[in-house]
This record gives C-alpha cells, structure tokens and sequence, in this order.
C-alpha cells in the first residue's frame, strides 16, 4: 500500500512544474501547488422510473487535477456503464468539462452485447451542477422506461474547506 501512495505522489508530483519547497522565487511548494490546483468532482449516479422516482442512487466524490479523468463505472448482471469524466481548468477559472460515457448492454435479441457511446463537452462555472446522461433510457422486460443520470458538480479543492459547495440547480 505504501508503494502505491509513493507511487501516486510520485506522478503527480512529476508532472508539476519546477517549484522550490522553500518557497523561493515567488513559487510554493508542490504539496501546496496539489492542494490549490486540485478540483472535487462530486457525482450523484441515479436510476429514475418513469413517474420520476429514484429506485437507485449512488454519491461519489474524487480529487483530481486538471485534464486528468475520473472513472464512474457501474456495473449490473448484464449492462456495463463507465463514464469518464475530464475537468479542464481555464485561466479564467471556468472549467471545460468533457464527459465520455460508454454503455454495453444485451442486444434486443439477447444474442450478444451492443456497445453504445456518447461524448459532451460543458463549458460550467465551478460549483455548478450538470446532468450527463450516458446511457439515456433503459428498458426492462415488462416495457418500464429507466433514465439513468449522472449528476456532476465540479469544485476546486481548496473551496471544500470553505463549505465551497453551492446549491445551484442543475443545468442540462
């Protein structure tokens, strides 16, 4: 385990630009550099029925950094969905977020499996809330329609310790 947090450290720290632990020339020390670059991507994965209740629900929050993808995965008896969900931070302090989701699921004759995917890019302010829906509607046997959605929020890091978490509705 500890080879694995080394290792982790490692490449995130490698791929900072040159900085000075003590802080000289103006630059801080990379530890500080992760902890102010770093962004929250809060996500809320929801199975919804037709007359809108929520039969599944899973909340999720990852730390990453700019550029650097985060994976949902969910995985049923015969559907796998993976989203992978990439934050850009902008010089402006809006974020691009690209969103990939990917779906294999039994094909209607359920001879074999169907792959399925979708990409959308959001410009969105931090803290926002956007629906991404990967997968659209989902159908079981007795002809019920499921949506299933990702709620994604994506929050710099250092505003998490400030109870940076908005309420903003969500947009679509």
């Amino acid at each position: 385990m500890r080879k694995v947090l080394a290792s982790v450290l490692f490449l995130l720290l490698s791929h900072l630009p040159h900085v000075c632990a003590d802080g000289s020339d103006g630059k801080q020390d990379p530890l500080q550099y992760l902890k102010d670059e770093a962004l929250a991507v809060n996500i809320v994965a929801r199975v919804i029925e037709p007359n809108q209740v929520t039969v599944w629900r899973m909340d999720s929050t990852k730390i990453t950094i700019s550029g650097r993808a985060v994976e949902v995965r969910l995985e049923g008896d015969n559907i796998l969905v993976l989203a992978h969900l990439i934050p850009y931070l902008n010089s402006d302090n809006t974020i691009l977020l690209v969103a990939l989701g990917q779906v294999w699921a039994p094909s209607a004759d359920k001879k074999g499996f169907r792959y399925y995917s979708t990409m959308k890019s959001l410009p969105i302010t931090p803290g926002e809330k956007v629906i991404f829906f990967p997968f659209g509607m989902a159908v079981d046997q007795k002809a019920n329609v499921y949506n299933l959605e990702l709620e994604i929020q994506v929050t710099p890091y250092a505003e998490l310790n400030k109870g940076g978490k908005t309420t903003q509705s969500p947009s679509h």
